[in-house]
C-alpha cells in the first residue's frame, strides 16, 4: 500500500482527537489544514510537510479559542503535540509574494544563467539591431520632454516660488550659509589664496596709476574729448589683466581642483548637504510638486507617447524586434518551462500554488506545527512567508505512487 493510500485510511478509519488553541488573529477559519513541519536533514535543513489535521471550530473574535481535530495514526501513537508551537501562515496575494513562490533562489539562479548565456551569444547582434531604435527615441524625445517640463514648470510657478522661499530661509539661510562661512570659505582660502595674491602683485605692477591719473582728470576738464579713463581700463584689462590671468591659468586649475576635493570630503559639508537633500526629498509638499511635474512631463504626456509608438512600429524597429524575437525564442521557451512546466513534467508546483491562491481562491491560510519542545498555548502569525506546502497539481507519475513532487515537498 502506497504512503499516500496509507495516510487516506488513517484518516477515514483511525480515531480523531481534538483540542483547542488562542488564535490572536480570530482570522482562522473553519476547514484551515494543519501541517507537521519535519527537518529531514539536520545539516540543510530540508523540511517536509504532511497534513496531521485541520481547524474544525474557528474563534468568533480575534483573541478567541479554536478547535482543532489530528487525524487518527497522530491521535493514536505517542505523538507529544504539547512539544510543537503552532504558526498561522496565509497567502496575502501580493506581487512580491507571487514572485517568492514562483522565483525560488535556485530558480532565479537557473533564469539568471539562461539570460547570461542569451547575452553572451547573441548580445552584440541585439545592441547593432535596436541602438538605432533607441537612439531616435531619445534624440527626438528630448526636444519635447524640454517643452513639457518648462510648460508643467511655468504652470506651477506660483507653488515653486513659495517654496522656493521657504527652503531659501529654512535651508539656505539657517543652514547652509552659516556653514558655508564655517567650513568652506576657510578651504577656499587655503588654496585660492596663494595664487591670488601672487597674480594680484603682478597685475598691480603693470597698471600705470600715472596713465590712469592724468585721464581721470582729463575727464573731469571742460575739454571736449571725455571717456579717457573707461577707455584706458578697458586697455588694461585686454592688454596687461587678461594675459596675466592666462599665464597664470595651470595655477588656477590646481587651485580649483583641491578645493573641491577638499569640500567634497569635508565631513561636515557632506553630512550638511545629505541632511539637507533627505529634508527637501522627504517634505510633503515638495514631494508632490516634484510628482506633479514628472507626472504631467512623461506619464501624461500624449505627444510623447504618440512619438514612442510611432518610432516602436516603424518598419526599422519591426525589423530589430523580428532579430531579437528570432534569436531570444529558444531562451525564452526555456525560461517559460521553469516558470510554468512542460508537457512532460506538468505544470509547475510553484505556478499550480499561485493558480489555486490567485484564481482559484484556494490555500489561503494554513497552520503549521513546528517542534520547539514547547508551545504557548497560541497559534501565532508567522513572520516569514511560506509557500503553501501541498500542491495539489503538477503530479508525475512518481507523486503518485507517493514520492516527492518536484518542489521537494512530501505529500500525505
Amino acid at each position: 500500500m502506497s504512503q499516500r493510500v496509507a495516510s487516506l485510511a488513517a484518516f477515514a478509519l483511525g480515531n480523531e482527537s481534538t483540542f483547542t488553541r488562542i488564535d490572536p488573529s480570530g482570522r482562522l477559519a473553519k476547514g484551515s489544514p494543519v501541517f507537521l513541519a519535519d527537518v529531514t536533514d539536520d545539516e540543510t535543513n530540508h523540511v517536509t510537510f504532511r497534513q496531521i489535521g485541520h481547524v474544525i471550530e474557528s474563534a468568533n473574535e480575534p483573541g478567541g479559542n479554536v478547535r482543532l481535530v489530528w487525524y487518527g495514526r497522530f491521535a493514536e501513537s505517542n505523538f507529544d503535540f504539547d512539544a510543537f508551537q503552532l504558526l498561522r501562515y496565509e497567502s496575502t496575494g501580493r506581487l512580491s509574494e507571487v514572485v517568492q513562490t514562483m522565483l525560488p533562489a535556485d530558480k532565479r539562479d537557473r533564469i539568471e544563467a539562461r539570460l547570461k548565456q542569451a547575452m553572451r551569444q547573441h548580445g552584440e547582434t541585439l545592441s547593432r539591431s535596436l541602438t538605432p531604435i533607441v537612439e531616435e527615441s531619445f534624440r527626438r524625445s528630448l526636444p519635447i520632454i524640454e517643452s513639457s517640463f518648462q510648460a508643467s514648470v511655468a504652470r506651477h510657478r506660483d507653488q515653486i516660488d513659495r517654496l522656493g522661499e521657504r527652503w531659501n530661509r529654512n535651508i539656505v539661510q539657517q543652514r547652509l550659509i552659516p556653514m558655508a562661512r564655517k567650513e568652506i570659505l576657510p578651504i577656499v582660502q587655503k588654496h585660492g589664496r596663494p595664487p591670488a595674491e601672487k597674480i594680484g602683485r603682478e597685475i598691480w605692477d603693470r597698471a600705470s596709476l600715472f596713465r590712469f591719473g592724468w585721464r581721470a582728470l582729463y575727464d573731469k576738464s571742460p575739454l571736449p574729448r571725455k571717456d579717457l579713463l573707461r577707455q584706458e581700463w578697458q586697455r588694461f584689462v585686454d592688454d596687461d589683466a587678461v594675459p596675466i590671468l592666462e599665464a597664470h591659468m595651470d595655477e588656477i586649475v590646481v587651485a580649483i581642483q583641491r578645493t573641491v576635493n577638499d569640500v567634497a570630503s569635508d565631513p561636515a559639508v557632506r553630512r550638511e548637504v545629505a541632511q539637507a537633500a533627505n529634508d527637501f526629498a522627504a517634505d510633503p509638499e515638495t514631494r508632490k510638486l516634484v510628482q506633479a511635474i514628472l507626472k504631467e512631463t512623461f506619464v501624461d504626456n500624449e505627444e510623447l507617447k504618440q512619438l514612442w509608438q510611432e518610432i516602436w512600429t516603424s518598419d526599422e524597429a519591426t525589423a530589430a524586434l523580428e532579430i531579437a524575437s528570432e534569436r531570444l525564442e529558444p531562451i525564452l521557451r526555456e525560461i517559460g518551462d521553469d516558470l510554468f512546466g512542460n508537457e512532460e513534467q506538468g505544470i509547475d508546483p510553484n505556478f499550480a500554488r499561485v493558480l489555486r491562491s490567485q484564481i482559484l481562491r484556494k490555500d489561503r491560510q494554513w497552520v503549521v506545527a513546528w517542534h520547539t519542545g514547547a508551545n504557548n498555548g497560541m497559534i501565532d502569525k508567522a513572520d516569514k512567508h511560506l509557500p503553501y506546502p501541498v500542491v495539489y497539481a503538477a503530479e508525475t507519475p512518481l507523486d503518485q505512487a507517493g514520492g516527492v513532487d518536484r518542489a521537494g515537498i512530501r505529500r500525505p
